[in-house]
Parts: C-alpha cells; sequence; structure tokens
C-alpha cells in the first residue's frame, strides 16, 4: 500500500509543470530551511549562554574570594552577619542567582534566602574546593540544578578558610533560550512568508528565464552537449566573467593531472598560470600560444566568450604539446631528412663534378687526394659531434644545421672546448628547442650579412652548478629598433610570415621553463648565451 501511495504521488509531481514544481521545492525548502535555522540558532545560542555564564560564575567567585572584606569575615564574632551583605552585593551587582560563602565545615555564611544561613552546603560537589581546588561544575541544590564555580578563600597568610560558590540557576537560562527561540521563530516565519512571495514570483518567470524549455528538453541540450565536448581530443576550460570555471572536459583534466568536481572554482587556483582572466579584461584572442600548465607545456588558444556586445567569459582550448611534438615531429622528421639529403646532394654533387673534372683531366692521383682529404674533413666533422655531444637529439641537430648551413656557405661548427654529457630524457626537448632556435637565428642572420667569412660556433659548458649554451655568430647584429623587445612574440627583424618573430619568444620561454636565464651579447656580431641549472637537466650519472 505504501509503495503504492509514493508511485501515485510521485506521478502527481511529474505531471506539475516546471513552474509549478520550482514553486512546490521553494516553499518546501523555506520551510525545511526555517525550521533547520531556528532549531540549530537556538541550541547553538543554548551553548554559548551555558559557557558565558560558566565565565561569569568563575569571575564573580575569583573577585569574592579576594575580597578583603569577605576574607575578614571569617574572623568576626557573627560571620553570616558580616559575610551575607557583602555576598550579596556581588550576586546583585553580578546578576547571579546565588553567592554563597561557606566555612571548611561546609557551613553558609550567606545565601540569597536568610533562613539557610549556617545550614550546610547542599549539593556535595563544593568537597574538593575544600582542598583547594578551583572548578566548575552543575548540581542539584536548595535552589535548584544551577551551574556554579567554586573558589577557595584563603586568609592573609595563604591558609586555606573556607570557599565560595557563585551560581545561576540552568531554569533562568532555559527561560533565557526559549525568549531567544520566540524570537528566531518569528523571524523563521517571515522568512518563510518572503520565500512564499519569491516562490511564486520565480515561478512566473521561470519560463522566461530559460527560454521557454521544459526540463526533458534542457536534459536533451545538456546531453548532447555534453557528448560533444567529451568527444573533442583538446582539453577545454570556460570561465565566466569573475574568473570562476564553469566547464572543463575530461580531456583536460587528463592532461592537467586534476581530479575531482572544479566547477565554481577560481581558475587561477586550479591553474595557477593560466591567462584567461587576462583575455576577460582585454577582450583580445590568444592563438597557438605554448604555455606550462600545471606542469605540463601546451599548445593553448584563448578566445572571449561575447554575448549581446558583452564580455561574459572566456574559454581556452589546448593540448598536450607533446602530442602535437609527436605528430610533428613524424612530419618535420622527413622533413629534416629531406632538407639533409639535398644539402648532402649538393655538396656531393659539387664534390662529385671535381673528381669528374680531375679524371678527365688524367688527374689520378689529385683525385685520389681529394677524396681522401674530403672523406677526412666529413669523418672530422662526425667524430667531433660524437665525442664530445653525447645526447643523440642534439648531435643530430647540430648535424643537420651543419649541412644546411653549408649550403649558404655558412661554416658551423662546434667551439675548440665544447662538451655536453647526457642529459635528462625530460629536459631534452626543451633544449633542443632552445639550441634550434638559437642556431636558426644566428644562420638565418648570416644569410643577408655582406661578409665573406660567415660562422657560427656552437659552445656548451660545465661551470660551477650551470649548463652553458652559448650560440655565436659574427653577422650584424640586432637592429636597434628592436633591441629591447628582442624577446617579445611577433618581434623580428625578418620580413614578416609564417612562424616570423616566434624563435626568441619560444627560446626564453623554455628557458625560464628550465629555471634558467637568456642573455643576448654583442660583440662583432651576437653571442646568445644560456644559463641552466646543471642539476635540473643533466642526468644524475652526469652531475
Amino acid at each position: 500500500m505504501r509503495k503504492d501511495a509514493g508511485k501515485g504521488i510521485w506521478a502527481r509531481v511529474s505531471r506539475l509543470s516546471l513552474s509549478q514544481r520550482i514553486f512546490f521545492i521553494v516553499v518546501a525548502l523555506s520551510v525545511i530551511s526555517a525550521a533547520a535555522e531556528t532549531f540549530f540558532v537556538q541550541r547553538f545560542f543554548h551553548r554559548y549562554v551555558v559557557e558565558s555564564s560558566s565565565a561569569k560564575v568563575m569571575a564573580v567567585a575569583q573577585q569574592a574570594a579576594a575580597d578583603r572584606d569577605i576574607i575578614a569575615g571569617f574572623g568576626a564574632d557573627d560571620p553570616p552577619a558580616a559575610i551575607q551583605p557583602l555576598a550579596e552585593r556581588y550576586r546583585l551587582i553580578s546578576g547571579t542567582s546565588y553567592v554563597v560563602v561557606f566555612n571548611m565545615d561546609s557551613v553558609r555564611y550567606s545565601h540569597p534566602l536568610t533562613d539557610r544561613l549556617g545550614q550546610r552546603f547542599v549539593g556535595g560537589d563544593e568537597l574538593a574546593s575544600l582542598e583547594g581546588k578551583t572548578y566548575i561544575s552543575q548540581a542539584l541544590g536548595t535552589l535548584g540544578l544551577s551551574i556554579r564555580a567554586f573558589v577557595p578563600i584563603r586568609d592573609g597568610g595563604g591558609l586555606q578558610i573556607g570557599a565560595v560558590s557563585v551560581g545561576i540557576l540552568l531554569q533562568d537560562l532555559d527561560r533565557e533560550t526559549r525568549r531567544i527561540g520566540t524570537i528566531l521563530f518569528t523571524a523563521a516565519a517571515f522568512s518563510l512568508v518572503l520565500g512564499l512571495l519569491g516562490a511564486i514570483l520565480l515561478s512566473r518567470n521561470i519560463k522566461k528565464t530559460i527560454f521557454g524549455l521544459e526540463p526533458y528538453e534542457i536534459a536533451t541540450l545538456l546531453e548532447e552537449r555534453n557528448v560533444i565536448i567529451s568527444s573533442i581530443k583538446e582539453g577545454i576550460v570556460a570561465i565566466d566573467r569573475d574568473g570562476r570555471i564553469i566547464l572543463i572536459n575530461e580531456n583536460a583534466k587528463r592532461i592537467l593531472d586534476i581530479e575531482g568536481p572544479i566547477q565554481g572554482r577560481p581558475v587561477t587556483e586550479v591553474i595557477p598560470n593560466t591567462r584567461l582572466p587576462e583575455v576577460v579584461r582585454g577582450g583580445e584572442p590568444h592563438l597557438d600560444e605554448e604555455q606550462l600548465l600545471n606542469g605540463k607545456v601546451v599548445l593553448v588558444n584563448r578566445i572571449p566568450l561575447v554575448s549581446r556586445s558583452r564580455i561574459i567569459g572566456a574559454v581556452a582550448t589546448f593540448r598536450d604539446l607533446s602530442e602535437v611534438r609527436a605528430l610533428a615531429e613524424e612530419l618535420t622528421e622527413v622533413r629534416g631528412y629531406i632538407d639533409a639529403l639535398r644539402a648532402q646532394h649538393h655538396e656531393y654533387l659539387n664534390k662529385l663534378h671535381v673528381i669528374s673534372g680531375l679524371l678527365q683531366l688524367g688527374k689520378y692521383d689529385d683525385a685520389v687526394h681529394f677524396i681522401v682529404r674530403t672523406v677526412k674533413v666529413q669523418q672530422h666533422v662526425f667524430d667531433t659531434i660524437r665525442t664530445r655531444i653525447f645526447v643523440p637529439d642534439i648531435a643530430a641537430l647540430i648535424l643537420a644545421k651543419i649541412n644546411e648551413a653549408q649550403e649558404a656557405n655558412i661554416d658551423v661548427g662546434l667551439s675548440e672546448k665544447a662538451y655536453l654529457p647526457p642529459l635528462r630524457p625530460e629536459s631534452v626537448p626543451f633544449i633542443v628547442t632552445i639550441l634550434g632556435n638559437l642556431m636558426q637565428n644566428a644562420i638565418e642572420s648570416l644569410r643577408s650579412c655582406s661578409r665573406l667569412e660567415k660562422r657560427v660556433v656552437v659552445d656548451f659548458a660545465l661551470s660551477g652548478d650551470e649548463l652553458i649554451i652559448g650560440v655565436r655568430d659574427n653577422g650584424d647584429g640586432i637592429p636597434p629598433e628592436i633591441r629591447e623587445r628582442v624577446f617579445e612574440r611577433g618581434v623580428t627583424s625578418k620580413p614578416l610570415g609564417a612562424n616570423m618573430g616566434i624563435g626568441l619568444s619560444l627560446v626564453r620561454m623554455h628557458t625560464t621553463m628550465l629555471g634558467g636565464t637568456i642573455e643576448l651579447i654583442e660583440d662583432d656580431g651576437v653571442n646568445a648565451v644560456v644559463r641552466l641549472d646543471r642539476r635540473a637537466v643533466l642526468d644524475g650519472d652526469s652531475r
């Protein structure tokens, strides 16, 4: 029967319109919250009254125990006559229920009811005070159940001569609690009336607020949106105008190693170095930028959310740069092979022409010497890099840049003392980016240089706690008009185009991610010097 009744109630509720459901829900919540608020506040106030009363009676008892007149009253011919007026004065001034002074035999010297003077103290909880202890207790006395403090009384020589008990009847505290409860109930009833009015207004306007949609229609739209968002491979984070997260998909949590619900939290708490609030304030999109988020380098786009010509938030889409690089490396690795083969093809084609000419002229010995010399030069380059650079990725990068530069008659090589020990695997991609961009900048600056001898020197050195990476060229240096802004994204001395003006920006960003610094020194060209903490980048056995 109960199950059928429950089903019947639920069926009737489900037939209600959205506005009717909201009205009844708001009313129910208002009633529950008002009742709960009244109950808990009343309990809290009762506890507060008890605690404050305990402190009050203890303070009065300590003051009375130290009163010289009360102490002197113990030596009077009639102690009750001497002490009773003093104790009553304390009771009336403090607003307590009683102030009872008694001697070491528990005989009262003061009491609100004078007929009880000279009688023994009632309750049994006074014995510890006669042993010199100070405390608070609850016990049933002649006036009723009370909270009372006990403080020993000592004469001028420190000898205990009695004790004082100051108390407040619990019935007085309960009366005060009930008075506050009445006030709370009145306030709750008033709040309930306001809640009913609010429910009526809300139920009338709710349809307009949600564009006339019913709950099942909203649920369908939400489900479709969630399916679309979860199917997107990129991470998505959206914030409102106040910088609080309103949307984050599972891929974003995976990329940033975030767990648990975070919607509604300030984005700066979850992703400290995000720049989404800047997009909200400035209204300008940030496209295809590399950024370090929660310890991971990501490729991110940030776009403001605009509604009715007003910025209401911002959204960021991003992807783990390691995944992007993995895809890019599949393409750039092939392109690198092609560039290297093309450079070597041109170089060896020229050498083959020389050999062919020597053979046609009958200079067989000269041809042999030329071949041997060419092989030795190439082998020397390979051996130099192999014996000094112990990071395969960086060695391959340097060889590729050497071959690329040879096409433009630019000599690229290592310094005499260049040495690079094994690196930590996680730091290799950063240093490849740093070195690759510095070498490319040096080569590009020499392409337009009028010098006959164009040279790029790469240096690696360990100095103290630092790994120093240097790339020096003998080009024309940095143009004065961009010298102060050379590390800004988009600033370049070359004609603007795709991927122009981002090299040094990337170098500085990756250097900063590794906790290092970069310096550009102009001296017959440019010497770029990157200083990194060797403990952060070198392999454990190389430190």
